[in-house]
């Protein structure tokens, strides 16, 4: 993965104690979630597999993957963060699951954010090498002493730690991928929505027309062609929540009408179309 597209988005980070005997039923979550048992043990069954965890486990749990919590007849103390590795312009209005895929609606399957994860094991207790610089930061972040800017290079920090010692070779595979690949993974995404090929061109430091002349080659689309059809399939989906005006500001465009416009262009349809559906 490039490095450059990592951009986290908390969506919450608290201390959490749950009474003995409890039960969290099989669900997927839509983002990441990083668990610390400070207290107590429990059993996890992920992705079809029962777990053993004990006080002091660090847990990562991935998104997509069917997983349940049984605790014995002690509390546990399980203080745990959730978070979105790759902000997306909806992020700050995507909840967090209770359900398993098989009982979410079409909407709530699309809010299920991509595993960057996938090509490694599921395998939920990870190893730290320096556990007390990590728990370090992760309880910085969890503190509501410390502000939303700090919290967040906190977090990048954190993910460092748990890249580094559990995902070799997660930052080197696409890291030198080809140009062309690295901006369509920023695109899909869900950023530079509102750039253009020079906004392009200063983010990877490559001439405009190298960029388009390599994404046009490999794609057999031009790069702002691409980002269009990205960026309707977004304010498709974010309609169904969203008012107009907001989703034309979410997106970067400069007017409602602009939206409306480029919207109708690519739909054959207002905008408000989507909202009656």
């Amino acid at each position: 993965m490039n490095v450059s597209l990592i951009n986290p988005y908390i969506r919450a980070a608290m201390n959490s104690v749950i009474p003995g005997g409890s039960n969290i039923a099989r669900r997927v979550i839509y983002d990441y979630e990083l668990i610390y048992l400070e207290r107590g043990e429990f059993t996890l069954v992920y992705d079809d597999v029962s777990y053993h965890c004990s006080q002091g486990d660090i847990i990562f749990i991935r998104p997509a993957i069917s997983h349940s919590f049984q605790l014995d007849k002690g509390e546990i103390s399980q203080p745990h963060i959730h978070f979105d590795l790759v902000y997306r312009p909806e992020s700050d209005k995507i909840p967090i699951s209770f359900k398993d895929i098989d009982k979410m609606t079409e909407d709530e399957r699309a809010q299920v954010h991509k595993d960057y994860f996938s090509q490694y094991p599921a395998v939920p207790i990870v190893y730290i090498k320096n556990k007390d610089r990590f728990l370090g930061l992760f309880f910085d972040i969890i503190s509501k002493n410390t502000d939303s800017l700090m919290k967040k290079g906190l977090m990048i920090e954190l993910i460092s730690v748990l890249i580094n010692d559990n995902f070799p070779d997660f930052m080197e595979d696409k890291a030198t991928a080809p140009i062309e690949n690295q901006i369509k993974d920023y695109i899909d995404a869900g950023n530079g929505f509102d750039m253009d090929l020079d906004d392009f061109s200063k983010s990877f430091l490559y001439s405009k027309f190298y960029l388009e002349k390599r994404f046009k080659a490999a794609f057999g689309v031009s790069l702002i062609s691409y980002r269009n059809e990205k960026r309707m399939e977004y304010a498709a989906r974010l309609l169904k929540k969203h008012s107009v005006s907001k989703v034309a500001e979410k997106l970067g465009f400069k007017s409602i009408y602009s939206f409306s416009r480029a919207y109708k262009t690519h739909y054959g349809v207002p905008p408000t179309h989507a909202k009656k559906i």
